[in-house]
């Protein structure tokens, strides 16, 4: 058995702990994981749950939450304080005789390459970030590159778009393993019995994932009183201030058609009262797990034609793949998607089909298992 030590900076329930869970969850009796993080929260308690080793080293809050772009006269100081952070930790690592230590998050990567190294064993690094503007600077991106072919033993990428982004050489061992669903395949929307037309975005609260662009397009629907858009999410990572944005958007526009949802726990209940699961981020979304729960939920999905959704949505067959940031086009899909009943049955079908063929946690957690072995064997 493999002892693995998992890293991540934020125990948030965000979109990549909800995938590390889902492996943690699922990778059966020959790994071992222990769960390192940052912070207690939402994920640190939900593993435990399931039994699973948590350990809570905290870090500096302002150090923890510092934003990724932020490159100012600080940086030199919080740098330091990441390093301090890593060499503490070498001495778990030691203690537990973990064989590798498999990082969650951009900040993790740093400071778990310092106690990865300080510690004697090999580093994987777990990538679920667009590594390229306009999500981070062009020089933070420059130098997240370069020590990615320094520090990593081995990377593993939760799409292509994010692996081709790093730019890394062929001689880097690598892995590109999908954030898999990890629940029941739903049944479809052709038994769903309503009146209205459910519209969903799930996704926190952040400019880049373009709720904005939701609520410009709700504008086209205020005469449809069939047409209900709900958000699902809240702001988690300093983002308090777009939600507020959003909020007055709405009350200056009189967008009444619109729900802030807040966080919602049943997710899949919710979408299982939606029609149409839409995503809408404006720069390249490194994956779209949600658009896989969406899709194993049967629901139809329009979402932006960039990143990861790209290897997801099948155009015309599961959804429908649309420029990211235009409201009209938006608006004209949504309508498209309204008036063909028939052709949303069809995708949503085919949907669940194709989540069945290829994004289930099975065959992630096999081919990560495959991965761990490989690289041991080699170091």
């Amino acid at each position: 058995m493999l002892k693995v030590a998992y890293i991540d900076h934020t125990a948030k329930w965000s979109g990549g702990e909800v995938a590390l869970f889902n492996i943690l969850t699922n990778i059966g009796e020959q790994i071992e994981p222990l769960v390192i993080l940052a912070e207690e929260g939402t994920l640190a308690e939900r593993l435990r749950e399931r039994g699973i080793d948590v350990r809570i080293v905290p870090l500096d809050e302002s150090i923890r939450t510092r934003g990724r772009n932020t490159v100012n006269l600080g940086a030199p100081a919080a740098a330091l304080k990441l390093l301090s952070y890593g060499r503490g930790l070498a001495p778990l690592l030691k203690e537990e005789k973990v064989d590798c230590v498999h990082t969650n998050s951009l900040k993790s990567a740093f400071y778990g390459a310092v106690a990865a190294k300080k510690a004697g064993v090999p580093l994987i690094w777990h990538i679920r970030d667009h590594i390229g503007a306009p999500y981070l600077k062009p020089v933070v991106a420059k130098a997240i590159r370069l020590l990615s072919r320094l520090l990593p033993n081995g990377v593993i990428a939760n799409s292509h778009s994010t692996l081709n982004a790093l730019e890394l050489p062929r001689s880097k061992k690598t892995l590109v393993v999908y954030s898999a669903f990890a629940k029941a395949i739903g049944e479809g929307i052709a038994k769903r019995e309503q009146k209205d037309f459910n519209v969903l975005l799930v996704g926190r609260l952040a400019h880049w994932k373009g709720q904005h662009i939701v609520l410009e397009a709700a504008k086209a629907f205020k005469q449809d009183s069939r047409v209900k858009f709900w958000l699902a999410g809240d702001a988690l990572f300093g983002e308090e201030e777009y939600k507020q944005e959003l909020i007055q958007q709405m009350q200056r526009d009189g967008i009444t058609n619109v729900s802030l949802l807040g966080h919602v726990d049943d997710i899949q209940g919710l979408m299982s009262r939606a029609d149409l699961l839409i995503h809408t981020s404006i720069t390249p979304e490194p994956f779209g797990q949600v658009i896989v729960e969406g899709m194993a939920a049967g629901l139809p999905v329009i979402a932006s034609n960039e990143g990861g959704p790209v290897e997801i949505v099948v155009p015309g067959e599961t959804g429908l793949l649309i420029q990211p940031g235009d409201p009209a086009v938006l608006a004209e899909s949504i309508t498209w998607m309204l008036n063909h009943p028939e052709e949303r049955r069809r995708m949503a079908e085919q949907g669940m089909k194709r989540v069945k063929e290829h994004f289930v946690i099975e065959n992630t957690v096999k081919d990560i298992v495959n991965y761990y072995k490989g690289l041991l064997a080699a170091t």
